[in-house]
């Protein structure tokens, strides 16, 4: 199975399309997301986590190295997300607050582009993930 998404470019960006369970509409909800292998997990933006009902502070603190600095960040555990026709479910991602000059909401990490043969096809902007 394969979906292709088309690959938005910011400065020095990969963007693509994903979306996320909503639990306050019990659907979801569509946000564009930074790809990125040199993250090792999936991080959404703590207010986007709280706007679509996740609780972003019992999770567990984790201190990650972020292009800022350091950061403690928090765990959440996301119900769904979808990728193209992809449905992923219960993915732990990090909650954390990106600066104001950020592009992105949010960082598509290893701990879910590992499930993937993935294929970034610049000349048709174009990211192939396979299963």
């Amino acid at each position: 199975m394969m979906t292709k998404l088309k690959m938005n470019f910011l400065p020095e960006l990969i963007m693509i399309d994903v979306r996320l369970w909503n639990r306050n509409i019990n659907d979801y909800s569509k946000m564009m997301i930074t790809l990125d292998t040199g993250a090792s997990v999936t991080t959404i933006s703590t207010d986007l986590l709280n706007s679509i009902g996740y609780d972003t502070s019992g999770g567990k603190e984790v201190r990650i190295i972020t292009a800022s600095g350091a950061a403690y960040v928090r765990t959440v555990c996301l119900e769904k997300m979808k990728i193209g026709a992809f449905e992923i479910e219960n993915i732990e991602v990090y909650s954390h607050t990106f600066p104001e000059s950020s592009f992105s909401l949010g960082v598509l990490g290893l701990n879910v582009l590992r499930q993937f043969d993935t294929s970034l096809l610049f000349s048709k902007s174009e990211v192939v993930f396979t299963k």
